[in-house]
């Protein structure tokens, strides 16, 4: 959530929060060796991704109390994004479910239908824009108002608006422009 121009209070926000998941975090892996033991907890790799988030996010909590607003090093800021990867412990509970592996299987096993339907899909889109550039294309060069941002004048323009009128995002304003 970090960004260029980041409020104060919204960084004084993020900084609280920052600390007070690390510290939740901290707890989490020491009760959890406690309980299951230090080889059980390193059996698993789901772990070793864990502790090594913890341990840097001591290590950086360390590090900016000794040296300041984190000392200048910006390796910590890369290091904040390894935390994006425990989005990847709701796998954990994806072995548990019976129902949840058998849908998992069964997209497993169909994803190519889905890469031959995109690449169709795809196809359709190329055909009718170099179908639109023939019957559209040069149509509102010399209109007063100028040449309007859905046109078919060029591939890039046509697929870009085929594509918008297929997925309904600008559809109105396409057709509004063709029917001129």
């Amino acid at each position: 959530m970090e960004r260029y121009g980041i409020s104060k209070e919204t960084e004084t926000f993020l900084e609280v929060s920052n600390v007070y998941f690390t510290w939740i975090f901290i707890y989490e892996m020491f009760a959890k060796i406690g309980g299951i033991g230090i080889g059980k907890y390193l059996a698993d790799r789901m772990n070793w991704l864990d502790g090594f988030i913890v341990l840097t996010s001591i290590f950086e909590m360390v590090y900016t109390g000794i040296a300041g607003d984190s000392g200048g090093l910006s390796a910590l800021n890369t290091l904040r994004l390894l935390r994006t990867f425990r989005v990847f412990r709701i796998l954990r509970l994806l072995k548990s479910l019976e129902s949840m592996k058998v849908i998992l299987s069964v997209m497993s096993k169909s994803y190519m239908s889905f890469v031959y339907i995109t690449l169709l899909m795809w196809l359709f889109i190329v055909i009718f824009s170099l179908l639109c550039m023939q019957l559209y294309g040069g149509y509102w060069k010399d209109d007063p108002e100028g040449i309007p941002p859905n046109n078919f004048d060029e591939f890039a323009y046509a697929l870009f608006t085929i594509f918008q009128v297929l997925t309904m995002e600008n559809w109105q304003s396409v057709l509004f422009v063709m029917n001129r």
